[in-house]
């Protein structure tokens, strides 16, 4: 499905900040010397951009940047430090569990762990048959047993699948359900936290097609997180890269992969082994990625970038837009020097 101006979601500046406290022995250390040694952990830092219906928007970062502590905070189970999150011009992140109910049944999760997302003591009929209670109260018993033998029917799993408890799936099937699940309420947008990465790959595209093909069927919109560069390449519209909690760059599919700006993008590209260029070689970026618990006081990426300056390492760079639609945060790129 094609970007339209219907902007659906809407994220600005947001933070999240998780305070690590020590152990024990920290504690009462602290009470006998008046010195704590607890810990913040900056997840996310000013993270900003928008997402339009009928998208499917990939959030793409190594490991620790911050993709899942997105996802949660978004969809209200986490809670921002600051920032603002709109669903279709309406602030969300500030309201309490009873007043997201109403768009609770707008914006559904599927999560990365099939093995523990359902709950192992409910059958399957069980779990659809909660989330229709709740949220679509006015169905009558006959109309809830159409609707869930249908929803099975829909993402290939037998109507005997009804009556089965979760440990006897597998992990594909797992996620099979925890669509139907989502789909039962009929939302508008899906947000999936790298629902793939426990399955085999034969059974990620699997997967990864049955949820395109619900995307046309029910005019779904995706915020999909995944660290994995196939899986973008195959399933994203537009592309949000994201580094120790901030955004680098923000592009569609083509542009992105074609023409990356950021170092980070560039890095992160390269490291995909391509047989149309066997020859092709992995850029390798100089030391360690840095704590969350201090991170760096300019450009996030400036202590492993290879074409950074002073000024990287004294200022934060804004997001700007480039010629070509893609939107950049990095001093290189507006200097021209990358």
């Amino acid at each position: 499905m094609t970007q339209t101006s219907d902007e659906l979601l809407r994220i600005n500046q947001l933070e999240k900040v998780f305070l690590l406290r020590q152990g024990w022995n920290e504690v009462l250390k602290a009470k006998r010397t008046g010195f704590s040694r607890d810990i913040l952990v900056h997840a996310l830092n000013g993270v900003s951009f928008s997402l339009f219906a009928g998208e499917r928007l990939c959030v793409v970062g190594e490991s620790g940047c911050g993709k899942s502590t997105l996802a949660r905070t978004v969809i209200g189970l986490l809670t921002a430090t600051a920032g603002e999150i709109y669903y279709r011009d309406e602030r969300i992140d500030h309201l309490n569990d009873h007043q997201r109910m109403k768009f609770r049944k707008k914006i559904q999760m599927i999560f990365q762990n099939p093995y523990a997302s359902l709950n192992p003591k409910m059958t399957v009929y069980q779990m659809l048959q909660e989330a229709l209670s709740i949220h679509l109260p006015d169905l009558n018993a006959e109309a809830q047993n159409q609707r869930i033998c249908a929803l099975l029917d829909s993402v290939g799993l037998s109507t005997d699948a009804q009556h089965r408890y979760p440990h006897e799936f597998s992990g594909g099937q797992h996620q099979r359900i925890s669509l139907a699940r989502a789909l039962s309420v009929e939302p508008e947008l899906i947000i999936a936290d790298e629902p793939l990465s426990a399955l085999d790959v034969s059974v990620q595209a699997q997967v990864l097609n049955l949820m395109m093909e619900k995307q046309q069927t029910h005019q779904l919109t995706y915020l999909f997180i995944t660290h994995d560069l196939a899986v973008v390449e195959h399933f994203a519209t537009r592309v949000v890269v994201m580094y120790l909690g901030r955004v680098c760059e923000i592009a569609d599919r083509a542009t992105l992969f074609s023409a990356p700006k950021h170092p980070y993008t560039k890095a992160l590209l390269s490291s995909i082994p391509r047989l149309d260029n066997l020859h092709l070689q992995p850029t390798l970026l100089k030391g360690e990625v840095p704590t969350t618990f201090d991170i760096p006081e300019g450009c996030i990426f400036c202590q492993r970038c290879p074409i950074a300056n002073q000024r990287c390492y004294e200022e934060i760079p804004v997001v700007q837009i480039q010629p070509d639609g893609s939107e950049v945060a990095c001093h290189a790129v507006r200097e021209g020097r990358c």
